[in-house]
């Protein structure tokens, strides 16, 4: 009885809200000058966690403790765009992309979160801008998604007060 009724109201509430999964979203019913992209964030998709000078970050730290994540996986790999941002934009282009969101991995450009910069990592989303307005796609930075650089976790992280002299550096070093 329970069941029914729970399917009786996920199958009305489409009728509620004038709204049916079937209604086909069609390029143009959006004004032209939308622009169409992707968006993703650096520990989601660039793996490469150990390469490049790139710092530990809480995410790192995060999935490597036993229990934590139920099946163990982690973004030490993940969809590899650290190695084939290449690859990743040619697909953006071929979908008819205009736009990316990426975020910049704190730890990939200051290890440590402050002080020693790490070119190889300033260099990689250097080559990414490069490699996205080479094919007509306009870069968008989020500067933070959640993967604050472990060695700063460890001194309080956001409850430090000196974050934000942290951030300020990293932001700076960033544009």
């Amino acid at each position: 009885h329970n069941k029914m009724l729970k399917l009786l109201c996920f199958s009305l509430l489409p009728l509620t809200f004038g709204y049916m999964a079937e209604e086909p979203l069609l390029f143009d019913h959006f004004p032209e000058d939308f622009v169409w992209g992707s968006a993703t964030a650096a520990y989601q998709v660039e793996g490469g966690w150990n390469e490049g000078g790139k710092g530990v970050n809480i995410w790192d730290t995060f999935t490597k403790i036993e229990g934590n994540i139920i099946d163990g996986s982690s973004g030490d790999v993940a969809c590899d765009s650290y190695h084939k941002y290449k690859e990743d934009v040619q697909l953006m282009k071929n979908l008819g992309m205009k736009s990316y969101r990426f975020s910049i991995s704190w730890a990939r450009v200051l290890p440590q979160g402050i002080g020693e910069r790490n070119q190889e990592g300033i260099d990689y989303y250097h080559d990414l801008i490069n490699e996205l307005l080479a094919n007509n796609i306009v870069p968008a930075v989020t500067l933070y998604h959640w993967d604050l650089p472990q060695a700063l976790q460890d001194q309080g992280g956001w409850l430090n007060a000196t974050v934000a002299d942290w951030f300020e550096e990293y932001a700076r070093l960033c544009f």
